[in-house]
C-alpha cells in the first residue's frame, strides 16, 4: 500500500505521506474533559516522587491520590544516589515512556534506565486535582 491510498478513518481524507506536502492547516479539537475554557480556581497542583529500582524498560503501578482517568499527568525520571538519597544525572539516559493515569487514584508509567543493571531512580508525578 502506498501512503497516498491511506485514509483518516473519521474523515476519508488522504492521510498524510511522506510526500513533501505540508500538514492541514486546521486545529485539532480535544477529545475530550476540559473546563470548555472557563478558569478552574480550584484546582490545587499535587506533586509525589516514588524511588524504585529497574532496568532497561520496565512498567510500574504509583498510587497517585485524586488521579482518575481524566487527569493530565505528568512525569520525570531521574538516577537517585542512594547515600544521600538526591538526584543526579549518572551515565544512563533515562526516559519517561508512557504515563497512563488509571480509575482508582494509580498511575501506570513505563520508564527505559537505559541501563542493563537495576539502577536507583526517582520518578517524579505532577498533576492538578
Amino acid at each position: 500500500m502506498t501512503h497516498t491510498n491511506l485514509r483518516e478513518p473519521a474523515t476519508g481524507n488522504a492521510a498524510a505521506g511522506g510526500n513533501g506536502k505540508a500538514a492541514s492547516d486546521k486545529a485539532i479539537a480535544p477529545s475530550g474533559g476540559g473546563s470548555r475554557g472557563e478558569a478552574r480556581a480550584d484546582w490545587q497542583p499535587i506533586g509525589y516522587y516514588y524511588n524504585l529500582r529497574g532496568h532497561g524498560v520496565f512498567e510500574q503501578l504509583l498510587q497517585a491520590p485524586g488521579v482518575t482517568a481524566y487527569t493530565g499527568v505528568f512525569a520525570t525520571v531521574a538516577e537517585v544516589y542512594p547515600p544521600s538519597d538526591k538526584p543526579f544525572m549518572g551515565g544512563a539516559v533515562m526516559t519517561v515512556h508512557n504515563v497512563v493515569p488509571l480509575d482508582g487514584e494509580r498511575v501506570e508509567i513505563r520508564v527505559d534506565t537505559g541501563w542493563p543493571d537495576d539502577l536507583p531512580v526517582r520518578v517524579q508525578l505532577l498533576y492538578w486535582a
